[in-house]
């Protein structure tokens, strides 16, 4: 199907589709897992229980009984042999477990996998439970077994067991967080229990703790940590997966699969065949899906589909700190306070974009698959068309290039993400701009120069300067190719541009400014009141945060 300007801006005939009735679910819903939900109702159950013995007072008379009676038995039936193995390596347990699996874990998580969510849920499971356990442990004022000999280390009250309680908290949140769902995390619950069960029934065992301390500790931990755990890295939304490539790129098969082809089918009435990934070594900052689906007519065509989740809008975020820190303000902009203000933008600015005559593909609709979550942004599919750093560059080619950077500025526009994967090519010859969710309408001066030396760029890597530079000159003045260069510089070149020009030997940036005037760089540092302002609070959180961390390593036993 070869795309022509006027075929772009067409619309497929739709399907009837169907709104979604008030109060149904989305097509990709969110509820809090299964065990999120037990682990609530095992704090409700210990909450109410732990208050029925404290109101109640024959029966925690009674159950002090029984448990004193029971680690006395069992003092008075030690076996020599046991507790020579026993102590030693409870001992060895009690120093060592939780930094060599707490700090073991965290390394992990945050160096290998680089999930920064997933150690902060870590963290945050670490100083609930600390608190908790401690709140606990001042409203019980439980002292040691009496009458027994306690033969193991121990420190703090009895009731809940500390060390049982942190050792349950980094051994649970390092099997919800390293371990893949399925059998790797059975495995992982499996060693965590005969961990606990042989730390908890040591310390018993060894006269330091009574059979509740034990229990309440394993059990308080758990319920804790799989909510906090829950709460922040939820497994529908950030899965435990092992995998190359960017994270931007979401998995699209089992459930979310589903909810695209339903998503699409009910909200803008195609129904989908097939879904697939393509494109990814170009985006960083969404996951481009080709979609099959089938006409109103009951042909097949194609569509192409950019699927947008918070972790897209999070790496905007931060990324716009980092580059306001070391540059300051670089454009007016704001962050998108939301996935769905985004998707809005991007469509808002698909439409800007073609009514300046540029060939871009059409946007068919945005599908909604979690509110404010999650969505899906549905195009024309540019069939046989190629990037532009993979085609044969003419002529021609380079004048339509340099005519869509003519159009942006003639429209006060600005694309801000000039790259051979923005840049297709398609059957006809024509050249089509895509990926438009970060243009700006009425941009800087700066930002409009940028565009046109990264668009030179992008076609001199597919040709030589001197073709590039001369053709520029039929649409641009030669002080406004000087203006562009000499705003070029690492910061504004996208990465993809950025290691072509380090894999060509030809040095093409020096190039085109040996050719032009002569221009003073146009300095990309903005110093301003606000940025040193910023910077100071950044400076003053990242401090807090540091020393929050130290201390929760502290008091958490992370370190022996």
């Amino acid at each position: 199907m070869n795309l022509t300007p006027s075929s772009l801006t067409s619309t497929l005939p739709l399907h009837h589709s169907r709104r979604r009735p008030s109060g149904a679910p989305p097509p990709l819903p969110h509820p809090m897992a299964k065990s999120g939900k037990q682990a609530i109702g095992i704090l409700v159950l210990l909450t109410v229980a732990w208050a029925l013995t404290w109101a109640i007072d024959p029966l925690a008379r009674g159950i002090r009984v029984v448990e004193a009676n029971v680690v006395v038995w069992i003092a008075d039936h030690r076996i020599e042999i046991v507790t020579d193995f026993v102590r030693p390596v409870y001992d060895f347990m009690y120093t060592w477990s939780i930094p060599i699996i707490g700090l073991g874990a965290l390394l992990a998580i945050t160096f290998v996998m680089k999930r920064l969510r997933f150690a902060v849920a870590f963290l945050v499971a670490l100083i609930v439970v600390v608190n908790i356990v401690s709140l606990v442990q001042q409203l019980a004022l439980r002292q040691r077994p009496y009458g027994v000999e306690i033969l193991a280390r121990w420190e703090w009250y009895a009731h809940p067991l500390r060390n049982e309680a942190m050792l349950a908290t980094v051994c649970v949140a390092a099997s919800l967080l390293l371990a893949p769902h399925g059998q790797p995390r059975r495995i992982a619950v499996a060693i965590t229990a005969t961990i606990l069960a042989y730390f908890g029934g040591a310390a018993i065992y060894l006269g330091s703790a009574h059979p509740s301390d034990v229990i309440v500790a394993v059990l308080l931990a758990i319920a804790v940590t799989v909510i906090v755990v829950r709460l922040i890295a939820p497994p529908s939304v950030f899965p435990v997966v092992y995998r190359s490539g960017k994270s931007a790129h979401l998995d699209v098969s089992g459930t979310r699969g589903e909810a695209i082809r339903r998503g699409v089918e009910d909200q803008l009435g195609y129904k989908v065949l097939n879904v697939e990934p393509v494109g990814l070594a170009g985006s960083a900052g969404s996951t481009p899906l080709r979609l099959d689906v089938l006409k109103v007519d009951g042909t097949q065509t194609v569509l192409f589909a950019k699927l947008y989740e918070t972790t897209h809008l999070r790496s905007d975020r931060w990324y716009k700190v980092g580059r306001t820190l070391l540059y300051g303000q670089l454009e007016d902009e704001r962050k998108f306070g939301s996935v769905r203000r985004l998707v809005q933008a991007e469509d808002y600015l698909s439409g800007k974009v073609a009514s300046a005559g540029i060939l871009t593909p059409r946007c068919h609709g945005i599908v909604e698959l979690t509110p404010e979550r999650e969505y899906v942004l549905v195009f024309d599919f540019l069939d046989g068309a190629v990037e532009l750093g993979d085609a044969d560059v003419s002529g021609e080619i380079i004048d339509r290039g340099l005519r869509i950077v003519r159009a942006l500025w003639d429209h006060g526009l600005a694309h801000r993400d000039i790259k051979p994967a923005n840049l297709m090519v398609t059957a006809d010859g024509d050249v089509a701009l895509i990926d438009v969710a970060f243009a700006q309408v009425r941009p800087s001066p700066w930002r409009q120069a940028v565009d046109l030396a990264n668009m030179m760029l992008v076609l001199a890597l597919r040709s030589d300067v001197e073709t590039v530079y001369e053709r520029a000159r039929l649409q641009f003045t030669e002080d406004d190719i000087a203006e562009a260069f000499a705003a070029s510089r690492g910061i504004t070149l996208p990465s993809q541009v950025r290691n072509q020009l380090k894999q060509d030997s030809r040095d093409l940036l020096a190039d085109f400014r040996s050719r032009g005037p002569a221009r003073k760089r146009v300095s990309i540092q903005r110093w301003s009141v606000q940025r040193i302002l910023f910077t100071a609070w950044v400076l003053f959180l990242s401090g807090l945060f540091i020393a929050l961390s130290i201390e929760v390593v502290r008091t958490t036993g992370l370190l022996p």
